[in-house]
């Protein structure tokens, strides 16, 4: 197997083992609602193993959620990979000038408009979702954001995570 691959899946494995088990209610929300809606206490889920496996392996109502991260630690995790030569984020001050060059999203605002797993799964598998629209789609068809999977630690992903869910319309940084 390509070195690339393992470390793809392997990073993966480790990802899900950081994520934390939610309890959800059998009538949940979708995912963009569920944003919106009060934030549940993060906790354990207690569950005999026999339950566990007559439920299909995972707790009733269970889904991955992102821990939180370090918003102003994961605003330079994004200077770092210098996120800011095709993302324009208003009211930040990076070098040279996003608005010439940008060729990815205008993420300012982002914050209440995609759930926190949707943002990491867009910045280590882009591929996951290519949305088709000029800008996001290369001439190969695939997503023009490149993936940061081999490039980033597990806890620099959750920090940069909680930066993008940080930028509200209101919240200049």
């Amino acid at each position: 197997m390509p070195m690339r691959l393992l470390r793809t899946i392997a990073m993966m494995i480790a990802l899900g083992a950081l994520f934390i088990v939610t309890p959800v209610a059998a009538d949940e929300p979708s995912p963009h609602q569920r944003e919106k809606a009060p934030v549940k206490a993060k906790g354990p889920v207690r569950i005999t193993d026999e339950e566990l496996h007559r439920h299909g392996g995972t707790p009733p109502g269970w889904r991955f959620t992102v821990p939180d991260g370090d918003p102003k630690a994961g605003r330079a995790v994004f200077f770092k990979l210098e996120c800011y030569s095709c993302h324009h984020v208003e009211g930040e001050k990076f070098p040279g000038s996003a608005t010439e060059r940008q060729t990815g999203p205008d993420l300012t605002g982002i914050g209440p408009e995609h759930p926190a797993e949707y943002l990491a799964e867009a910045i280590l598998d882009p591929n996951a979702v290519i949305i088709t629209e000029p800008g996001y789609t290369g001439q190969d068809g695939l997503s023009t954001m490149p993936s940061y999977a081999d490039l980033l630690t597990l806890q620099e992903s959750m920090d940069l995570v909680a930066y993008l869910k940080s930028l509200t319309a209101r919240h200049r940084h």
